[in-house]
């Protein structure tokens, strides 16, 4: 797994969006860059996903004698280098798929912890209101405290019940 720390070599910055070249996939999988060509190609996904992760484009390549020529090459996103890369097969291939399969149970385990805190602050808060409410029964100026109260308590449970209820994002 050390080859994934070295990942790195493969993003670059442009604007302020993560990308790759095909030819760095290629030579990170230890492949040919005219296969992650045809693959790009050859990808089954949407016109729209296309378009919006990977970008065709001419690169400089010099030749065993020195010579410069062009020859096509794809920008990659993130999104887009994943969705190549979940198709490739070896070694490498097989540690960046336990790498992301990793990656998300770790954060569904950070999730679940932010959830169970989450609960905690749900309960507090509905014994904060059920406090207030029993105080409110017994007098008129426990009765304006609670109202008083009530619409930071409304706010509060409204937050709470946000975070309680993630929700996926639609594409």
């Amino acid at each position: 797994m050390n080859d994934l720390i070295s990942m790195s070599d493969l993003v670059a910055l442009a604007g302020d969006e993560l990308i790759t070249y095909s030819r760095k996939v290629a030579k990170h999988f230890g492949k040919r860059h005219s296969d992650i060509l045809r693959a790009v190609k050859n990808m089954e996904c949407s016109t729209g996903f296309r378009e919006r992760n990977f970008a065709l484009t001419m690169i400089d390549v010099r030749g065993p004698k020195g010579a410069t020529r062009q020859e096509p090459a794809y920008t990659m996103t993130k999104d887009g280098f994943m969705f190549a890369a979940m198709g490739f097969t070896g070694t490498k291939a097989a540690e960046l798929k336990e790498a992301y399969i990793a990656a998300f149970n770790d954060m569904a385990g950070q999730l679940r912890n932010q959830s169970a805190d989450l609960w905690a602050q749900m309960q507090a808060l509905i014994s904060k209101e059920v406090s207030s409410q029993v105080r409110a029964s017994f007098g008129s100026h426990l009765m304006l405290k609670r109202k008083k109260e009530l619409p930071s308590l409304r706010e509060e449970r409204g937050l709470l019940e946000g975070q309680l209820q993630p929700s996926l994002l639609a594409h």
